[in-house]
């Protein structure tokens, strides 16, 4: 199915007015997504590293809301086993630090 995402331009077109430019994906063909951070001209965007099956990236400011909810849900994720206590993803990020 095809879903619009906004991926950014070349570190070679950084010179463009726009910082992004929408994009039709199969999302069919996505191998993997996951949130980074990502510097352009000086700034930091949050974004989204796309990894088609076909081998292609792209580095998208902009994804579908069904995938972003994807990512930033934990209640579909098992408890994290550590030496035999669960923790959840917020406890485990507290008690690693």
């Amino acid at each position: 199915m095809l879903q619009r995402f906004s991926v950014l331009n070349s570190e070679n077109d950084q010179n463009l007015e726009g910082i992004d430019y929408p994009i039709l994906l199969n999302t069919n063909q996505i191998a993997s997504v996951k949130k980074i951070n990502i510097m352009f001209k000086g700034n930091i965007i949050k974004g989204f590293w796309i990894r088609m099956v076909s081998g292609k990236k792209y580095k998208a400011t902009r994804v579908p809301a069904e995938i972003k909810k994807l990512l930033d849900e934990d209640e579909d994720l098992t408890m994290v086993d550590i030496n035999g206590q669960k923790l959840d993803g917020n406890r485990l990020e507290s008690s690693l630090h």
